[in-house]
């Protein structure tokens, strides 16, 4: 006689393997690890971005500022600049030396502008490598499979009462049958009963019960900066 289970989804023979068990494992593990992991990944998520953004826009500042420096100390270097500056943009010079130092100076700012969206771009494609990193540091530990909690949970220590058999409407009918038959066994040395005694005998009994199966617990971006980057 075979007493393998038949599928628990469409009571198949177990032979040949149904898929539809393991089908539904997946989609149970799926639903699991979002009801378990989904906040603690956004916590995560939060976290690495945060000092990922921090880092890039920090290594952006240093270059933006050494090549701030190197701008104004050329445009410094540059003849008349420090009249031009002195007249705001008008000084008293030669038409085609003011038109020299203007193209020197409009050519310098170009310069830097170019410069500047290099720096940007540089730092942005940074961002794989640097969220790989922060991303490392995150520590997510199995717990012991010595630990109690593994090895005895609280399905284990209840008995693994099967409470998807309580809800499916099987149980509950073959318990009111149970019970019908044996208020119908028992009905002759009930009789001289009060109601009062049959309620307290019946609030008894459901006290008699197995213990409640408690439920497994369950554990529990950002605006962009300015720049061309959008996001990975």
């Amino acid at each position: 006689m075979d007493t393998s289970p038949n599928c628990a989804i469409c009571n198949a023979p177990a032979y040949p393997e149904c898929p539809c068990e393991s089908e539904r494992l997946q989609i149970a593990v799926k639903q699991a690890e979002q009801r378990a992991m989904e906040s603690r990944l956004a916590e995560i998520r939060d976290w690495v971005i945060s000092h990922a953004r921090k880092h890039i826009l920090n290594a952006f500042e240093r270059l933006t500022s050494a090549r701030k420096v190197a701008h104004s100390a050329y445009l410094a270097s540059l003849p008349f600049y420090s009249i031009y500056m002195q007249y705001s943009g008008h000084p008293p010079l030669h038409p085609a030396a003011l038109a020299q130092l203007q193209a020197q100076i409009s050519e310098a700012h170009a310069e830097l502008k170019r410069g500047i969206d290099a720096d940007w771009r540089a730092s942005v494609l940074r961002y794989p490598e640097v969220l790989d990193y922060f991303y490392s540091l995150v520590d997510l530990r199995l717990p012991n499979e010595r630990s109690p909690n593994v090895a005895e949970p609280p399905f284990a220590a209840a008995g693994y009462a099967d409470k998807g058999y309580e809800r499916s409407g099987l149980g509950k009918e073959v318990r009111k049958k149970s019970r019908r038959d044996r208020e119908g066994s028992a009905q002759p040395e009930r009789s001289g009963r009060s109601k009062r005694e049959d309620h307290m005998y019946t609030v008894v009994g459901r006290s008699r019960a197995p213990p409640t199966v408690p439920t497994p617990p369950i554990q529990p971006g950002y605006g962009y900066p300015p720049g061309p980057y959008y996001g990975y």
